[in-house]
């Protein structure tokens, strides 16, 4: 790295500006200065003392005069700096704390928000003392009367960071007096900010000390006569709940809550917005201090937030509704914002609703609010109820049965984003479902005919879409049916379907996801005659197909089975069928038959299944002695290796013992598949959560999570399947004597 460029522009700094010239600066240089910044923390790991003595001067020459994107980068790099202790706190707070400090006062507004922003998160890594004596009192400078709003809004974000860092007593003698300066500011906005850091305070203090220090100025806040204030206040008392003693909570912060409430909804202004989307939280919050008449006080309060503005509402409320249509308010941005809030609380309120006092609060009074939001003529309220559903119904446990009817209107749903909120956790949702009793894996009833019904209308609907990750989501949930439909239900309405989708479905992951499915199916079949029609079929459609892309789909396939299926059953239905396909024509499908050998040979114990390694052996010899392909070759010489590494078991008594955690599964999948042979269908069948099955929950805020899907290996695209011409068959091998299990060196004929 040169400094050549830092010290011209040195120079050129310091040379004279003839009248009327404009100063200009090189692109070349700008580039130069913006590469030096971003080697900052190289060059201070490899020789800090250089570095120090001759490139950050530079830098801190530069700063003043530097561009916006220079500032960005510089305020990136020196938290790196400090995160990565490249030098010592004491120079850090002495070199790089001064320029970000005199930075923070920039005329450029978006380069003084990254610098106030990287002062935010140096905070967090510097000492206690060092805060003290050199951010604390910059803090207090700004936060006077006589200084500009936009220095007091940053004293105010300042002093809420800083609060964690100190003792209550600096607290309560340094800072809380300017607190309450800013909490009386004349300024919204600087009453605003310093309301939402009321709550870090509060943590470093003492609960004694928490009343008399800032309730007042809390207080003073909600009943704020501007609706930004109030929008903060409302943040920060569901925040300040737990450092909250007990009396404080029963005798301030419920009777000011129900107020806020009250006259948000009178107003239906922001407020009511911001407190239904804190709702949830308030409730469990203060679930364990409110009476009876306060909890079911608040669930009212719930239903006529989550009632705004729905057409059937109106009608109750509005005496000939078809004769006065000006006296029916509009559905406003509020109501929908409010509704949509309501929606994403549900799973929260309806745990809160456990403690109301009565066993059926539910289906009392929040089902009326739930079918509604479920029925919600606005797509993204019902998205979002979709999205809580399985939530609601593990809250809910054997009562859950109440759902159902919504659960299959929201499967029959138009809308494309409600399917996103529903699908990906729909498989938990149906267990779920199943488990309270809505319908049963061991008997057939209407129940189960409408809930089929509603999923084959889903999957068809999201089939004709363009949303080939949805469709491959569905596909993959559809594993769940045999913990909750009969196997002849499953057999007659969902594996045709299946096969059809792999067969017809052009995204390569939905083929796979429909395999995978299959297999399900086919392991959770009780019947043999059924289990018998579906590997017929899967040979003949897809082992035996002239096409290559069917081909390979049956090796991933069988990829599959070695997970889903004990040893003993992929080796009686599997195992030949793909070693056969070793002299298949098309390179890419032996190279993937090829990345297998080492698991096939693994799975095999002796003397029982002397038959398949002898089969396994030939399978090698010949493609050692027939491939032509340069890749195959060269993946084969890697898997011999491998295998030469792997021994055989033996098998003396008829039984392998379980010594690893793959044997004990492979033992516990084998039970279960004699059960299912006999007809017996398993104590864990009904288990929501299996190893073939992906249905992951949302986080514990209720927030929806949409992002997790299938990950699927990468498959070759028609492009890049190589095709030659018809191979030769395969040599015969008779048996031969084993010195040790696959212990002959396959090495490729000269």
């Amino acid at each position: 790295m040169s400094w050549t460029s830092l010290q011209q522009e040195d120079n050129k700094s310091q040379a004279p500006i003839e009248a009327g010239e404009a100063p200009c600066e090189p692109v070349g240089e700008e580039v130069q200065r913006l590469s030096v910044i971003h080697s900052l923390p190289f060059l201070l790991s490899e020789d800090e003392p250089q570095c120090m003595h001759r490139v950050v001067p530079k830098v801190q020459q530069v700063l003043p005069n530097a561009s916006a994107e220079f500032h960005l980068a510089a305020s990136s790099t020196f938290l790196t700096i400090l995160e990565k202790k490249l030098v010592h706190p004491r120079t850090f707070t002495q070199t790089f704390l001064q320029s970000i400090l005199s930075s923070i006062d920039s005329r450029d507004p978006v380069v003084a928000s990254a610098w106030l922003e990287t002062l935010l998160d140096v905070i967090d890594l510097l000492p206690a003392a060092v805060i003290k004596s050199d951010i604390l009192p910059v803090a207090i400078s700004k936060g006077q009367i006589s200084k500009p709003i936009g220095a007091r809004l940053t004293a105010c974000k300042l002093l809420g960071k800083m609060a964690t860092k100190f003792e209550p007593y600096i607290l309560k003698k340094e800072v809380l007096p300017l607190i309450h300066s800013l909490c009386q500011d004349v300024n919204y906005e600087v009453r605003a900010c310093i309301c939402s850091q009321l709550h870090y305070v509060a943590r470093s203090l003492d609960a004694e000390t928490v009343k008399p220090a800032l309730l007042p100025s809390l207080v003073e806040l909600a009943r704020d006569e501007e609706t930004y204030v109030r929008l903060a206040a409302v943040e920060t008392i569901v925040n300040m709940i737990p450092n909250l003693q007990t009396d404080t909570l029963k005798y301030t912060i419920i009777p000011l809550v129900k107020k806020m409430c009250e006259q948000s909804l009178r107003d239906e202004d922001l407020v009511m917005v911001k407190i239904s989307e804190q709702f949830g939280k308030l409730c469990l919050g203060l679930e364990n201090l409110l009476t009876l008449q306060e909890k079911t006080w608040l669930l009212r309060h719930f239903q006529k937030m989550a009632e705004l503005g729905l057409p059937q509402v109106m009608r109750t409320n509005v005496p000939d509704y078809n004769m006065m249509p000006d006296v029916v308010p509009a559905n406003t941005d509020n109501h929908i914002a409010c509704r949509k809030n309501c929606a994403f609380n549900f799973p929260a309120i309806t745990m809160f609703c456990r403690t109301a006092g009565k066993a059926d609060c539910f289906t009392q009074q929040l089902y009326p609010t739930f079918r509604d939001l479920a029925c919600d003529p606005y797509f993204m309220i019902r998205r979002t109820i979709a999205c809580g559903l399985n939530e609601i119904a593990s809250v809910l446990g054997s009562s859950s049965t109440i759902l159902k009817p919504e659960l299959i209107k929201l499967l029959r749903d138009d809308a494309e984003e409600v399917l996103q909120g529903l699908v990906p956790r729909l498989g938990q949702t149906m267990v779920l479902l199943s488990k309270a009793g809505s319908f049963s894996p061991e008997f057939m009833d209407t129940t189960v005919l409408d809930v089929g019904r509603a999923l084959l209308k889903c999957e068809t609907e999201i089939s004709m879409t363009t949303n080939w990750r949805l469709h491959a989501m569905i596909l993959g949930q559809l594993e769940c049916l045999p913990h909750c439909m009969p196997s002849d239900f499953i057999h007659s309405h969902f594996i045709p379907v299946i096969f059809n989708r792999i067969h017809v479905a052009r995204p390569v992951p939905c083929r796979m996801a429909a395999a995978r499915t299959m297999l399900v199916f086919l392991r959770y079949n009780i019947k043999q005659t059924q289990k018998s029609t579906i590997r017929s079929r899967i040979d003949t459609d897809l082992r035996n197909s002239d096409s290559c892309y069917k081909r390979m789909l049956f090796v991933k396939m069988c990829a599959t089975a070695m997970d889903l299926f004990s040893r003993r059953y992929f080796k009686e239905y599997f195992f030949m069928s793909l070693i056969g396909l070793s002299d298949d024509r098309v390179p890419n499908i032996r190279l993937k038959l090829v990345t297998m050998l080492p698991k096939l040979k693994a799975m095999l114990s002796l003397p029982a299944d002397r038959k398949l390694l002898t089969s396994l052996e030939a399978c090698i010899r010949n493609l050692l002695l027939l491939e032509k392909d340069r890749d195959v070759m060269a993946q084969l010489r890697i898997t011999i290796q491998a295998l030469d590494a792997i021994e055989v078991r033996m098998d003396v008594s008829g039984t392998v013992p379980a010594t690893t955690k793959e044997d004990i599964e492979d033992q516990k999948k084998a039970e279960e598949e004699a059960k299912l042979c006999a007809g017996i269908v398993p104590a864990g069948k009904r288990k929501a959560a299996g190893n073939q099955m992906d249905m992951k929950g949302r986080t514990t805020d209720y927030r929806s999570t949409i992002s997790d899907r299938k990950t699927y290996s990468n498959i070759p695209t028609s492009s890049t399947l190589k095709t030659v011409g018809p191979r030769q068959p395969a040599t015969s091998f008779g048996s031969t004597q084993h010195k040790g299990p696959m212990s002959r060196n396959f090495s490729r004929p000269q």
